[in-house]
């Protein structure tokens, strides 16, 4: 006797769940990527990030964070950071996405509260794109993922020399929007 190929698609999808056992639970370090050498950035413009404009409020696991994005001029996004505890200021950081040869690439530098750099004086760090896919853009080691019209969440992996070390996560709601006319 032959299956009906309905019934022999059915035993063969539920066979399918069971072999692959449960799901793995959902960890923030799923939401990062790392670069890989040899390996090149997607096309992309900064009219893919504009919706970042605007003024934003955090929550880190220290306390509250600020973030300003000014309007892209001349190739760059500008951005400010302000991370505080109860204690004060933890630090500032001044980033810029760059558009770049048909794709982007995060620029930054963290500073004390009295402004020392916490980088040594090589320069600042740059985060390449690695994709964009839906409402997530993913750099090395950091991804922006727009969760709706006034959020967003950072996803940063901590590192300590070439060992990983957490990821943190970082909710953001939007405070302001800004507009700037000619």
């Amino acid at each position: 006797m032959m299956c009906p190929p309905r019934f022999l698609a059915a035993i063969l999808a539920c066979l399918a769940v069971v072999s692959l056992g449960p799901a793995r639970a959902e960890t923030p370090r799923d939401h990062v990527r790392r670069a890989e050498a040899g390996t090149a950035s997607p096309p992309a413009s900064l009219a893919e990030v504009d919706w970042l404009v605007g003024y934003w409020i955090g929550d880190m696991p220290e306390g509250p964070v600020e973030q300003v994005f000014l309007p892209a001029d001349k190739g760059q996004l500008p951005s400010f950071v302000r991370a505080t505890n109860p204690d004060g200021i933890i630090f500032y950081e001044i980033s810029n996405i760059i558009a770049q040869d048909g794709t982007l690439f995060i620029r930054l530098r963290h500073f004390t509260p009295g402004l020392s750099g916490w980088e040594d004086q090589s320069g600042p760090i740059d985060r390449r794109l690695i994709a964009i896919e839906g409402d997530t853009l993913y750099f090395d080691r950091v991804s922006f993922r727009r969760t709706g019209p006034y959020a967003y969440t950072v996803y940063f992996l901590n590192m300590d020399g070439d060992a990983e070390r957490e990821t943190l996560v970082i909710p953001f709601r939007r405070v302001a929007a800004f507009t700037f006319s000619d």
